[in-house]
């Protein structure tokens, strides 16, 4: 497994991929291994393989950033594939484990997004904006930015 992520790193994607699904086919309960073989799928692209990789690393139990990511990516490739409903479902399972998680909340605004929620969508990503970029610029407006949020319909 160490080499694999060392070709990801490397930018060596088709060989950990290639490694990855040769290494499943003796130990695919391994939960870092789908979940590397869906990385290394992801990265290329392919996101509708990627998928059913994600599931299963979630599944059988990735722990740490790697489940944080499993989750963002899941839904991300969800959502790059029109699984709008699903991708929405992940993000919030997701959000649920890891709160306060910005990168989660904004892939999950991208599926509220697609859902035709874009109020709700842009209200997530305003909060996102506000609570969890480091620009000055943001940082100057935080408190307009996090009070707009909660009031997007109003008006003086």
């Amino acid at each position: 497994m160490r080499q694999i992520q060392v070709w990801l790193d490397e930018g060596e994607v088709e060989k950990a991929r290639l490694e990855a699904l040769d290494q499943l086919q003796h130990e695919e309960k391994s939960a870092v291994l789908n979940y590397l073989c869906a990385f290394s799928h992801d990265a290329q692209g392919m996101e509708r393989e990627a998928i059913p990789f994600y599931e299963k690393a979630i599944e059988q139990g990735i722990q740490g950033d790697r489940r944080t990511q499993a989750y963002i990516q899941l839904g991300s490739s969800l959502r790059c594939t029109g699984k709008y409903q699903e991708a929405r479902e992940v993000l919030e399972k997701g959000a649920r484990e890891f709160p306060g998680n910005p990168a989660i909340q904004v892939f999950h605004a991208m599926a509220l997004y697609n859902l035709e929620q874009s109020p709700e969508a842009v209200k997530q990503l305003l909060a996102v904006l506000g609570s969890h970029a480091d620009s000055p610029w943001i940082k100057k407006y935080r408190k307009a930015i996090c009070f707009y949020a909660g009031h997007l319909d109003q008006t003086w």
